[in-house]
C-alpha cells in the first residue's frame, strides 16, 4: 500500500520543471500531525527556465477520503504531469 501523502510532502517533478513541495491539506484531518494532501489541493509554483506553473493534487485513493476529497498518496498524479514522491513513513492507505 503506498503512503499518504501529507501537506509539505515533495513531488517528482518533470521534464525540466523541478520538484517541489504541495501548499495544502485538510484542516481537521492530520498523519503524523500533518495535515493530510487530497485531491484537488495546490501545489507551489514550478519553472523551467521562464515557464512556470502551479497545479493541484490530480487523483488519490478511490477508497480512502478526508473531508470528501481522496486521499493523496505516494504515485499519484499531479495535474501538471509530477506525481506524489514522498510521503509518510508509518502510514500508508489503499484504494
Amino acid at each position: 500500500m503506498p503512503s499518504v501523502h501529507r501537506k509539505g510532502d515533495t513531488g517528482t517533478g518533470h521534464g525540466c520543471w523541478p520538484p517541489r513541495p504541495n501548499i495544502a491539506g485538510s484542516g481537521n484531518v492530520f498523519c503524523n500531525s500533518i495535515p493530510v494532501h487530497r485531491q484537488g489541493d495546490g501545489w507551489a509554483t514550478h519553472c523551467c527556465g521562464i515557464s512556470c506553473h502551479a497545479s493541484n493534487m490530480a487523483a488519490g485513493s478511490s477508497t480512502v477520503y478526508a473531508n470528501s476529497k481522496q486521499l493523496a498518496r505516494i504515485t499519484d498524479p499531479v495535474s501538471c504531469g509530477s506525481t506524489a514522491a514522498k510521503g509518510s513513513s508509518n502510514t500508508f492507505a489503499g484504494g
